[in-house]
């Protein structure tokens, strides 16, 4: 069959392959995580096939269209990253650390699979690891709350306004309580500030836009809060 060059990420080449695609090796944890979800029927999520002739890992295609630009933005779809979470995670019972649950970790847009409009599907699970649901859901915030500086956003065509209504709207969505809402920022500011310190960041992001991120989260927190609390 031939190989379809699938458009979307920035660190790996994946193609379609009639029903599948194929793409280098995930971590071995995310394998075992993409099996759990087969066993207990969670549907947002592609399935583990297994191994090509190339070593490749082989998936089956999720259908549906990534969130390009201009990435559909309204509270609707907000709220529907927000459930879609929180199923994946419910999902993890008895897989998950306790306290924590393996995180997509890399919300960017063309990771999410829209049908009808409306988020349906996660791909790309390779940066997945143990972390908070409330870092998870502030790392879902950056892209699908705004988040972020301006910039990357105008770019995708994501509002700049409503970005504190956008962030309670995801938020109730997944049903973060008090506690959570209230840790939500400090989580987030210490995680970009540890992908800075420790040479964490991936992809083809310039060091330059992660550390204007982090000072444009800085300066907004206060703000943000208040749509938190």
């Amino acid at each position: 069959m031939s190989e379809v060059p699938l458009a979307g990420g920035d660190m790996n080449l994946v193609v379609r392959v009639g029903d599948t695609v194929r793409r280098p090796p995930e971590p071995p944890e995310v394998v075992e995580l993409l099996q759990w979800y087969e066993r207990v029927g969670f549907d947002g999520a592609p399935r583990f096939l297994g191994y090509d002739e190339q070593g490749r890992e082989m998936l089956s295609f999720v259908e549906g269209e990534p969130a390009f630009a201009p990435v559909p933005s309204s509270d609707e779809v907000v709220a529907h990253i927000g459930r879609l979470l929180r199923r994946a995670h419910d999902a993890q019972e008895g897989f998950a650390p306790a306290g924590l649950v393996v995180g997509h970790c890399d919300l960017f847009w063309t990771n999410v699979i829209l049908r009808d409009g409306l988020p349906a599907a996660l791909i790309d699970w390779e940066l997945a690891r143990p972390v908070t649901r409330t870092l998870e859901i502030a790392m879902a915030a950056t892209y699908w709350a705004g988040i972020r500086i301006d910039e990357q956003l105008v770019e995708w065509g994501i509002p700049l306004e409503r970005r504190g209504e956008r962030l309670r709207i995801l938020c109730d969505a997944y049903g973060l309580d008090r506690a959570q809402r209230s840790s939500l920022l400090d989580e987030l500011v210490a995680y970009r500030r540890e992908r800075i310190e420790q040479g964490l960041w991936r992809g083809t992001t310039p060091i330059g836009i992660i550390r204007k991120n982090l000072a444009w989260t800085e300066a907004h927190a206060a703000e943000l809060g208040t749509f938190l609390a």
